[in-house]
């Protein structure tokens, strides 16, 4: 995750057009920019079985049995999360296990659900006025996930239903943009 901060080098006491008075310098003074840029991988996946043939009534469900010789070289898929939506991942390697069994599956494997990738981004202008310059007139535009980049929900982790492997949601928000005002004093 990264922050930034950022005023613009632009208008009066800047860098660049540090000389522009008037409404000029009013309306290129006080600009900038913030934003949050998050990049994470997704959480590993937690496979169950549909029935749970344990025998015990305690028991939280079976895991599903993982044929290693059917996939030696795991049960994940390569390519885009969008051309894997429906089939995340390999299910014709795992299989229900015996009954008075818990399966041979570990709690996680090396499958994940989809990581997140999002930019906030606000564009902001500070107007400074009245005595002294005490008072602040701001305007603002925000965009939260401003590149629209979805964040596909889990897949269907329960073996022996029609939904497994399946991702049927969408685990974040689309772009929102908002636009505000404010005076400080």
């Amino acid at each position: 995750m990264v922050s930034y901060v950022l005023d613009l080098p632009v208008g009066k006491g800047k860098k660049y057009l540090s000389n522009a008075r008037g409404v000029t310098g009013a309306l290129i003074s006080g600009w900038g920019i913030n934003g949050i840029l998050t990049e994470q991988t997704g959480t590993p996946l937690f496979l169950t079985t549909s029935q749970n043939l344990t025998g015990d009534p305690n028991s939280a469900g079976s895991r599903p049995n993982f044929d290693l010789a059917a996939c030696p070289n795991g049960a994940g898929f390569s390519g885009s999360a969008v051309s894997r939506l429906n089939e995340w991942f390999n299910t014709t390697c795992f299989t229900q296990p015996a009954p008075f069994t818990f399966g041979n599956l570990g709690r996680t494997m090396n499958i994940f659900n989809d990581g997140l990738h999002n930019l906030d981004f606000a564009l902001f202008k500070n107007t400074d006025f009245g005595p002294e310059g005490k008072l602040r007139f701001q305007i603002r535009a925000e965009a939260f996930n401003l590149l629209n980049t979805p964040q596909f929900g889990a897949p269907g982790q329960s073996q022996g239903t029609p939904q497994f492997g399946v991702v049927s949601s969408q685990a974040n928000n689309p772009r929102l943009v908002q636009f505000g005002a404010k005076l400080m004093f």
